[in-house]
């Protein structure tokens, strides 16, 4: 009935990526064991279950897309896409998009529990303290916060971390200029409370869509029901007038006050960068008014760890996938893209281009630099190539970087671009006057245009040769073809 996060998790079990851990404690543990997850490649979905003062059954789900078989599934592709392959189909997915508004129903899985009142309590669920010096337990990490925009009626859906305050308090922390942000200042300045929901479970294409740069008056729930080819069915809120996805596991609804009346302390939170940096400061909340949640509910947890591998290979995938589709509109040449997984995806990005005019390189930097959905934000590195560059290889990248590179020549500065609160870099006299700009090096590491003909030949056997000789020896190499 619901391509629900329940399925997502039946389907990784079939795989054999899924591991199911009893007995973890909320505190430190759960999270402990997710980091220590990420010492191989490929590690598995895991879901924690039997948590100490908590009933069988409230689950927390993590580490949901750190192999590219379960972002292949999560995104709905063939499942033995890597790579550059697998970026070039989330693309062209992307392209083939036309949004599907969202049904109602009477009801759905969501409604099985619905909590009011006095027992309205978000210390219920198992919600994890991920990382030592977190300043409290986080509830919303790989959630969507639903909000309807007072002006047009637009329903947004973003992800904005929230932390537990009290049974009925929890945080909102969004960075200026998103359209949650926004949408909420919009009630603040008539000095009203903002309406929300806090879905904390959901299905991956709902999530990814939450996540994704999806233009401002475009409802996620329609891009994802575009996504899925059918209609996100969503409920009526019970005590806020907002659509709540039929599938959801646990929903906070409420109000959020204007903070300069109603406020509470967040953080500091383990940031996707991988530092304290974002520090511990008074934030809007959201007092919740009804909890709604299905039986023997599943938290999502996307926590943000740093381990020696990927801890959320989707989010490189469809950064990279949204800046070529960009790209597709705008120039011609570009062969592929990639947000640097080793570098926490956003401060790096990688462009592979077939060079066909003088200016090209730096044409498509710009591009990748200023778009929406490129480097807007802690992007600190745009790294442009040739077309023979796979830009999801980092040591064919670093390759091009280390030859075909002059730094003095070949580098460029943009000053005062757009960062955020817990860029661990920002320099602290810029941080207490709430100056949260960087700067991004263009890196052309391509051949130089005007002798581009007279630069050495590659040593390298062409990707098509290289496709020969594994057919013929594959098998032998590496026990298949």
């Amino acid at each position: 009935m619901f391509d629900d996060l329940r399925e997502f998790i039946e389907k990784a079990e079939a795989l054999g990526e899924c591991k199911v851990i009893d007995g973890a404690h909320w505190d430190l543990e759960m999270g402990r064991i997710a980091e220590l997850s990420l010492s191989v490649p490929d590690s598995p979905l895991l879901i924690f279950d039997k948590v100490p003062g908590y009933p069988e059954g409230n689950r927390v789900a993590t580490n949901p897309f750190t192999s590219t078989r379960r972002v292949a599934l999560g995104l709905g592709l063939p499942l033995d896409l890597k790579g550059l392959d697998l970026i070039r189909a989330w693309r062209d997915k992307l392209a083939a998009v036309k949004p599907i508004p969202p049904v109602y129903v009477e009801t759905g899985p969501v409604k099985e529990n619905v909590l009011l009142g006095d027992d309205v309590d978000v210390l219920k669920f198992p919600t994890p303290k991920w990382h030592e010096f977190d300043g409290g337990r986080y509830i919303g990490t790989g959630c969507m916060v639903i909000q309807k925009d007072p002006d047009s009626g637009w329903i947004n859906m973003g992800t904005y971390r929230s932390q537990v305050v009290d049974k009925n308090t929890v945080t909102f922390h969004s960075v200026p200029g998103r359209h949650g942000a926004i949408i909420a200042k919009k009630y603040w300045d008539k000095g009203l409370s903002c309406p929300t929901a806090i879905v904390c479970g959901q299905g991956p294409q709902l999530w990814i869509s939450a996540v994704s740069p999806v233009p401002i008056g475009i409802s996620e729930l329609e891009w994802a029901g575009g996504l899925r080819n059918k209609a996100v069915e969503v409920v009526r809120g019970v005590t806020v007038d907002l659509p709540i996805p039929a599938e959801a596991e646990i929903v906070l609804e409420g109000e959020m006050p204007p903070p300069d009346k109603v406020n509470a302390s967040e953080g500091p939170f383990g940031e996707w960068e991988g530092y304290y940096s974002g520090g511990k400061s008074p934030h809007p909340v959201l007092k919740v008014t009804a909890i709604l949640h299905r039986n023997n509910p599943i938290q999502f947890g996307v926590p943000m760890l740093v381990g020696k591998h990927d801890d959320n290979l989707i989010m490189a995938v469809d950064l990279s996938a949204q800046l070529w589709a960009e790209f597709d509109k705008q120039i011609a040449g570009v062969r592929g893209v990639s947000f640097v997984y080793e570098a926490r995806r956003r401060p790096m990005v990688v462009v592979s281009l077939k060079q066909m005019y003088p200016g090209h390189v730096k044409q498509a930097a710009l591009i990748a630099a200023g778009s929406y959905r490129g480097a807007t934000l802690v992007g600190r590195f745009v790294i442009v190539v040739d077309d023979d560059i796979d830009p999801t290889n980092m040591t064919e990248v670093l390759w091009a970087l280390g030859t075909r590179c002059d730094p003095k020549s070949q580098i460029d500065f943009l000053s005062d671009r757009l960062s955020m609160a817990s860029d661990p870099r920002l320099e602290p006299e810029k941080r207490k006057i709430g100056d949260l700009t960087c700067s991004t090096a263009i890196i052309d590491a391509c051949k130089p245009w005007a002798w581009r003909d007279q630069f050495p030949k590659s040593t390298k056997t062409s990707p098509e040769v290289m496709e020969q000789v594994k057919q013929k020896w594959g098998s032998l190499l590496f026990g298949k073809p």
